[in-house]
């Protein structure tokens, strides 16, 4: 007789991984994907030809340590202080991706029956994962008339005897909100007075439009965990590294799984990611790319404003996305979803993947396309709403 597998596998199988496959037909010239939050300009050249030469050398092959090669711990220590961000190498961890450390987090911190807050919306990795450990996501919600901001009073309210974490990204995935620095500072200290994890996610911390990313991490920092990855302002998510940083032991508890899931990061990725982060050019080419992806921001906002007149969105101050609210035209964001894609031509994130008050919402990525792809395939959603 086979062995069964794990019944805990079900929470995974029926996560927004599948509503992802389930959008991803036949490639065409037709299709405009806008649903996965992939960049699409190239890293630095330059860079790539060093790390070419990195790879003549045997060395570029060997393991590494489970926390990271100890010169990139530095390099993003020294990075992270010059954000505000007060953390040492011993703080750091060098991860295999951001989901990695999403997950090996959660696994470090939680017992099953134990609870974590979510702000609905927000990335859809979380609840699944939460899940799948046994714990539970209690949903707190972040109202779209006051900007997407967490509900700093509501999050207090929602802590319980279990609670363990509370978690929001910022900036937002999916909603692109930037946290006002009073909300984030009210967060770490709630996080504080009840004894409880402020699990940060700032994948997109350099991809800031208007203000800046202001890390909490500076009021509460036996509390608070950043959570990071290095797919999005470097433009290179196939190389799959990211990074968590926090109290000590908790980095500690994290390498001992690591150790035990992957090892380490890729060798020749971390060596990518070391020269980018001591690459003179780099604030440079930061603003390059956020300045392409504000062009691209406001085209889709345009185009959203002539096409989708009934939609309601909020313009995003940072990440990647337009979250728009179709309602009364849609209530059932997965079904629209697939029935624009298959006959439309037209790949969305349906609401639902990030929380239970998105069945009216999509999520709309507009850093892979130009902009005249953009108008199209925004004007193809005013068409089937039609």
């Amino acid at each position: 007789m086979r062995p069964s597998l794990s019944s805990r596998l079900k929470v995974l199988s029926d996560s927004p991984m599948k509503i992802i496959a389930s959008l991803l037909g036949p490639a065409g010239a037709n299709v405009i994907r806008l649903h996965a939050g992939e960049p699409s300009l190239p890293p630095p050249l330059e860079l790539v030809d060093q790390v070419v030469d990195d790879l003549r050398r045997p060395e570029s092959y060997a393991y590494t340590p489970v926390t990271g090669l100890p010169e990139l711990r530095e390099a993003l220590a020294e990075d992270l202080r010059a954000d505000g961000i007060d953390a040492t190498p011993d703080e750091v961890a060098i991860t295999s991706s951001g989901t990695t450390s999403i997950f090996g987090v959660l696994s470090a911190i939680l017992d099953p029956g134990d609870e974590v807050i979510l702000t609905d919306p927000t990335f859809m990795m979380y609840r699944p994962v939460i899940e799948y450990l046994g714990a539970r996501a209690r949903w707190v919600r972040s109202p779209p008339e006051e900007g997407f901001q967490p509900d700093v009073e509501a999050i207090k309210e929602a802590i319980g005897e279990r609670t363990k974490a509370i978690v929001v990204v910022d900036p937002d995935n999916p909603t692109g909100r930037l946290m006002r620095p009073e909300a984030s500072r009210a967060l770490a200290e709630v996080a504080q007075d009840k004894g409880v994890y402020l699990l940060v996610d700032e994948a997109y911390r350099r991809i800031v439009y208007e203000g800046s990313y202001q890390s909490p991490q500076r009021y509460a920092p036996d509390n608070v965990v950043g959570l990071g990855s290095f797919s999005k302002d470097p433009g290179v998510p196939g190389l799959r590294v990211g990074y968590v940083y926090g109290p000590k032991e908790l980095v500690e508890a994290y390498a001992e799984l690591n150790g035990h899931m992957v090892f380490g990061a890729s060798n020749a990725s971390q060596l990518f990611v070391l020269r980018y982060l001591r690459w003179r050019g780099r604030e440079a080419f930061i603003r390059s790319v956020v300045e392409e992806y504000r062009r691209r921001r406001d085209a889709a906002v345009s185009a959203a404003r002539r096409h989708l007149p009934s939609a309601k969105f909020m313009v995003p101050q940072g990440s990647m996305y337009l979250y728009l609210d179709l309602s009364p035209l849609v209530s059932d964001s997965e079904r629209f979803a697939a029935e624009l894609a298959s006959r439309h031509g037209v790949t969305v994130m349906p609401g639902t993947a990030f929380g239970p008050s998105g069945r009216t919402f999509v999520r709309v990525t507009f850093v892979s396309q130009q902009p005249d792809r953009l108008e199209e395939g925004v004007r193809r959603i005013g068409a089937a709403l039609s």
